[in-house]
């Protein structure tokens, strides 16, 4: 039964509740209005009585009737008494003498016949009273009173009364427009109930709550499982929603229930989400430092039907998407250097194939001495210095790099670079000498003598990268701007690779600098990176 109202619509759910709840008020405003009108009626009826009884017993007519009983007389008491109850409206008036032998009554021929319903005896005692008991009319309420003589004797007695029949009768007549107006009340309740769910369903955007709660969960679930962190504020500043994410990367010690319905000044300092509030303005891919954490954050202000209702940012740590950048950028580089050698190796093996195919054997052996000989001074140089396989293979991958593109690359390294104890760092270094070497590829691509010179120094505290090339050099305008964001001389969907390199450098606590020169000289970078934050544990 449970499941089958849950299933129903949102407008029959409302119209069954409204009119279950009316109808049960119904019934008992009802039953209250109906106690209330018949109390009122039998009081006002006892009270009528009541006072018919007391004038018809201090009635002169009356005393003198009775204390005379004769033809006339007692003739004259049927009179009396029918057109009093007549113009009372009462249902009977009945008056005995001290044996109960009726004087009077509504059906003369109970006139001469004793009093009946058992509650007479009193009022012959001399008592005045209400008294409910059956009579030959039906069960009614009764008034006695005692008839007393000039003298002060009892001479009789009387009694006034109203079926309780008629009294239920005219109570009945008033509950009719009580009815009638419930009925109506109730027809309106259940327009208003309709339209009433119209309205929530328009709120609603014409879902049902089962699926709004469906929508909920999914909603929430999602927000719990994606990877950036999630923030939402009101438009008072007050946090609506935060996910485990957000909570982790903000190292935020406070409990979820307490952050929620919390002013995020208080919890989060500097979001800038008041700002983008106040403008209206989306801001996409911000770096922010929070509480010195720095995140790479995407802000936008939430409108509903037009109305600024409040404000979204979603983030992520800048260190997990540098070491992603890296990862990607070190993959991207080796792929690029085993493409270089391997179009390398290939050619040379169609040189070699050329001179065995036509016999030219001492041509073939100059070759292969020639080439031996350039191929292990330019491997035993790096390998000897340069311990760390990744950081080695991926400088001498840089030597075919550059004869593929025709550049001369010099090679000059003082002491002795260690194998490094976690391959984060050596991805840090890859995308540090790579970015370098690969913007003196593109400095030198367009000229003549192509040269690009990689000095490398390790000493007891430092390791020292130095680039340079024979380009057009840097002008000072530009140099202001190159490890900016974006920022690139070369076209669209540039500038991110001394970006990189510069984050890079911030995370191994080093220092880049552009080296003096003139626009003719090329351009210099230099780079100085503590060894022990390169050697460091992790």
């Amino acid at each position: 039964m449970r499941k089958l109202f849950n299933n129903l619509k949102l407008k029959t759910k409302l119209i069954i509740l409204i009119c279950f709840v009316f109808i049960l008020a119904v019934i008992a405003e009802n039953t209250y209005i109906i106690k209330i009108v018949n109390n009122q009626y039998y009081d006002d009826a006892s009270q009528h009585v009541e006072e018919i009884a007391n004038i018809i017993a201090t009635s002169p007519d009356i005393i003198n009737d009775i204390t005379n009983p004769t033809p006339e007389n007692l003739d004259s008491i049927q009179k009396y008494a029918e057109n009093t109850r007549q113009i009372s409206q009462v249902e009977f008036i009945t008056i005995f003498d001290m044996q109960g032998i009726r004087f009077s009554h509504p059906d003369k021929n109970k006139i001469g016949k004793r009093i009946v319903g058992g509650d007479g005896e009193a009022a012959l005692r001399g008592e005045s009273y209400l008294s409910t008991a059956k009579g030959t009319l039906g069960l009614s309420i009764r008034a006695f009173r005692p008839i007393y003589s000039s003298d002060k004797t009892q001479i009789g007695a009387l009694m006034v009364g109203q079926t309780v029949n008629n009294i239920e009768y005219l109570a009945s007549r008033t509950r009719q427009p009580i009815l009638l107006t419930l009925i109506i009340s109730l027809i309106i309740a259940v327009s208003l109930a309709l339209w009433f769910s119209k309205s929530i369903k328009n709120i609603l955007l014409g879902l049902e709550p089962y699926e709004m709660v469906r929508l909920f969960e999914e909603r929430d679930a999602i927000i719990r499982t994606v990877k950036e962190g999630i923030l939402v504020i009101n438009r008072d500043g007050i946090i609506t929603q935060i996910n485990d994410e957000a909570i982790r990367i903000l190292r935020i010690t406070e409990n979820k229930n307490k952050i929620i319905g919390g002013h995020v000044k208080k919890i989060i300092a500097n979001t800038r989400l008041d700002e983008v509030m106040l403008t209206g303005k989306s801001e996409y891919d911000c770096e922010q430092n929070i509480n010195g954490i720095v995140i790479l954050t995407n802000r936008i202000p939430l409108f509903v039907n037009g109305k600024l209702t409040g404000a979204i940012a979603s983030f992520r740590d800048m260190t997990e998407i540098r070491e992603l950048a890296e990862n990607l950028t070190g993959v991207n580089r080796y792929a690029d250097a085993l493409r270089s050698q391997s179009h390398e190796f290939n050619n040379k093996l169609h040189v070699i194939y050329g001179l065995a195919f036509n016999d030219n054997n001492h041509e073939l052996i100059e070759y292969l001495e020639d080439l031996m000989g350039s191929q292990e001074k330019e491997y035993g140089q790096i390998s000897q210095s340069i311990h760390d396989p990744i950081i080695s293979g991926f400088l001498n991958s840089k030597f075919s790099r550059a004869r593929e593109l025709g550049v001369t690359l010099h090679f000059h390294i003082s002491g002795q670079l260690k194998g490094l104890t976690h391959s984060s760092i050596a991805h840090k270094l890859v995308t540090i000498l790579g970015n370098l070497i690969d913007n003196g590829l593109d400095a030198v691509q367009f000229l003549d003598d192509k040269q690009i010179t990689i000095n490398l120094k390790i000493d007891d505290d430092c390791f020292i990268i130095e680039v340079k090339d024979n380009g057009q050099g840097i002008t000072k305008e530009h140099s202001k701007q190159i490890f900016s964001k974006g920022y690139s001389t070369k076209g669209d969907n540039r500038g991110f690779g001394l970006y990189l390199v510069l984050a890079s450098v911030d995370e191994l606590n080093g220092h880049i600098e552009l080296c003096e020169s003139d626009v003719t000289a090329g351009a210099c970078f230099k780079v100085l990176l503590p060894l022990h934050e390169i050697y460091q544990e992790k």
